[in-house]
């Protein structure tokens, strides 16, 4: 099923937003799919039990600095985004005579001010927090281990890593159906996909990356608000508001500025699980092709296709400059159908407003929307729940004897749905108890997820509801 753009243009139009091919809306030839695809998953389980996936990531690597000759004010830490990311960037790209860091522990000592250019593109959260308060702040736990029932953390379970991402939807149905959307009900090309992208995110480690969340990102790039959730679209949709010249990847190590992308849609993911999509405004005004390197445009790309497959709504990308179209083409050849016809290119702001309403729209692109959300430090304690062990291997359990439910009922609903002989009635009655046993899925997630993932910046300001979804200010306008 290949959409087109106009009718993801009608779809805002009109305010009413397609449910054709989601969750509740199966056709029986789409149910039978999803059934098929269901019966596939499950066997896979089986098939690799006894297989764990040998974790190399090159997101978990740590750059150690001496920070001793810098204060909690050092003289950019209030200037504008932009100039400090260009300062930054042009520093560590000129001065060849200062030794670029490689990974790993090994400290070394700056000048101030080279510290302070230095600590823009690579002092975590954690490095920041520890230096303003002169001593180790327990923010969470050191030791990080995936489970009780597969502490190693040299490797990784696929059945787990599969239901950590999947159990933070309302339902796995809504996570499992974004591949058969992405691959054209292809059942086949649906299971491949599922199958690589959860083999991708055990051998990087992503649920290490959840867990430390914000702590262990960069503290400049969450600082500096480089992406921002300020409202909603036409459509109801989360609204993320992302200011492109303000990002200068090539100031970082490469892995650095993905860890921190990863950080932010992971805490989108969590935020959003409700909501099915998110809509993204790109403002690429003022920006030039070194906000925009290619290595991170195309891994930017491989997680709107592949990670984070029909995540988004649309994205707008609101364009000044005769420099997008090298960026265009840089990005063009990497598109799937689906995801094309989901970007919309406008050239003022007049035309957003097929997609956002103004008072939805941030000020500053002549909208009335005046939300931002600052970045609020993670303070001690906020995450007590991840130093209780006891209190987690409980909710654990909990969480595995739901998932185990939700396996056995889903495995009698295909089976039904397989069966010349079966009632409708049965059928409807299986599938019933298959719905609540998948909200059961969730419930027992939210309670996992305060022993097993640091709070985001959304929960500091409280803007998650008790069912871990997103509530903004603008949704009470």
């Amino acid at each position: 099923m290949v959409i087109s753009q106009a009718s993801v243009i009608h779809e805002y139009a009109t305010k009413s937003p397609s449910v054709s091919g989601v969750p509740g809306h199966f056709t029986e030839n789409e149910q039978n799919k999803m059934a098929k695809l269901w019966t596939m998953i499950l066997a896979h389980f089986e098939q690799v039990k006894d297989k764990p996936v040998k974790v190399a990531s090159e997101y978990l690597h740590t750059i150690t600095r001496d920070w001793s000759e810098l204060d909690a004010t050092d003289k950019f830490g209030n200037e504008d985004p932009a100039a400090v990311t260009l300062r930054a960037w042009q520093f560590t790209k000129g001065e060849s005579s200062i030794k670029r860091f490689g990974l790993g522990s090994k400290k070394a000592k700056l000048s101030r001010e080279e510290l302070a250019l230095d600590r823009h593109v690579n002092e975590t959260t954690q490095q920041y927090v520890d230096r303003i308060n002169g001593r180790s702040v327990a923010l969470m736990p050191d030791n990080f281990f995936p489970s009780f029932a597969h502490p190693s953390t040299e490797t990784r379970d696929f059945r787990d890593i599969f239901w950590a991402t999947v159990s933070i939807k309302q339902h796995p149905d809504y996570w499992v159906h974004r591949y058969m959307r992405s691959a054209g009900w292809d059942v086949d090309r649906a299971f491949a996909m599922i199958k690589g992208i959860i083999e991708w995110r055990a051998t990087e480690a992503i649920d290490k990356i959840i867990c430390e969340g914000e702590i262990h990102s960069g503290h400049d790039e969450q600082r500096l608000c480089l992406s921002q959730l300020i409202g909603r679209d036409r459509l109801g949709y989360p609204l993320m508001f992302v200011r492109v010249r303000h990002i200068m990847p090539r100031a970082n190590e490469g892995f650095v500025f993905k860890r921190y992308l990863l950080s932010q849609f992971e805490s989108l993911q969590v935020v959003t699980r409700r909501f099915g999509r998110v809509t993204m405004l790109y403002d690429f005004t003022g920006f030039t092709m070194d906000n925009t390197p290619f290595t991170m445009v195309q891994f930017m790309v491989f997680l709107g296709r592949k990670v984070y497959a029909e995540s988004s709504s649309v994205l707008i990308l609101l364009v000044d400059s005769w420099l997008f179209t090298n960026f265009w083409n840089l990005i063009r050849p990497f598109l799937d159908a689906n995801l094309s016809a989901r970007i919309i290119f406008v050239k003022d702001v007049s035309e957003v407003r097929q997609f956002i309403d103004e008072d939805q729209l941030p000020k500053e692109l002549g909208g009335t929307n005046t939300f931002a959300a600052p970045f609020k430090l993670p303070e001690e304690g906020e995450n007590a729940k991840m130093f209780d062990l006891d209190g987690r291997k409980v909710a654990e359990t909990e969480w595995r004897r739901r998932i185990a439910d939700f396996e056995s009922l889903t495995k009698k609903w295909c089976d039904c749905l397989a069966s010349t002989s079966r009632s409708t009635e049965e059928l409807n009655k299986l599938a019933a108890q298959r719905d609540e046993a998948g909200r059961e899925v969730e419930r027992a997630e939210l309670a996992l997820n305060r022993f097993t993932r640091s709070r985001n910046n959304f929960e500091r300001l409280g803007l998650v509801d008790a069912e871990g979804c997103l509530l903004l200010p603008t949704d009470q306008q």
